[in-house]
């Protein structure tokens, strides 16, 4: 990791000092023109901390769940998660998706079923169509579980605003919880901080890249 990277970057811009949350106050250094300034060596330290756990998750060949349903971050999220074939939620986040997984196993054994029935020349036109708006919906929901075959080990979550559903799922079934941190947010329930400007692509980016580099 190039600190020159990092100082180029805007990674390290928080936000308004009148909006800063107790929690994240010992990841600031200071503050100019009223924003919250990170400190780069807590930025560094927070982010190799979560890749030495990544490096632990892969040598045990256990998944990581990568959850990206805010706006903002889907795309990215989606790509990411997707080129290191790991799980993903990049939409609407199922109540109970975790504590029940047998659930979401049910519906991608489905969405193997329809996928099946639509190559099928016996069904009608119309038959089709609805097989395959079901396909399209099941896969939205729950296609970025397909390589999820039993409970994670460590969630990344983008927003934890957004998400806060799933982080108490998590909490419930003592899952780790890695979450981007702007000064603003509580990271109280979270096990890995990485602090950061997290309404940056560019920031989201170049911490992914850190803690995945030369292990996928």
């Amino acid at each position: 990791m190039k600190i020159i990277h990092l100082i180029n970057s805007d990674i390290f811009i928080g936000n308004n000092k009148k909006f800063l949350n107790f929690s994240m106050k010992k990841y600031i250094i200071f503050t100019i023109n009223n924003l919250n300034i990170f400190d780069l060596k807590k930025i560094i330290i927070s982010v190799l901390l979560l890749k030495k756990y990544i490096k632990f998750i892969y040598k045990k060949k256990m998944k990581i769940l990568f959850i990206g349903t805010k706006n903002f971050f889907r795309e990215l999220i989606y790509k990411f998660s997707r080129s290191i074939r790991q799980p993903f939620v990049c939409n609407k986040w199922i109540s109970g998706s975790l504590t029940n997984l047998q659930n979401y196993k049910k519906m991608i054994n489905k969405l193997k079923i329809i996928r099946k029935k639509i190559k099928f020349k016996s069904y009608t036109k119309k038959e089709k169509i609805s097989f395959l708006k079901k396909e399209k919906k099941i896969e939205i929901l729950f296609g970025g579980f397909r390589n999820l075959k039993k409970t994670p080990k460590l969630i990344i979550i983008s927003d934890i605003n957004k998400d806060k559903i799933i982080v108490n799922e998590a909490k419930r079934l003592k899952i780790k919880i890695a979450s981007f941190l702007d000064s603003s947010d509580n990271c109280s329930k979270i096990d890995f901080i990485l602090p950061c400007n997290n309404n940056s692509i560019n920031s989201i980016k170049i911490i992914l890249n850190i803690l995945f580099k030369n292990l996928c």
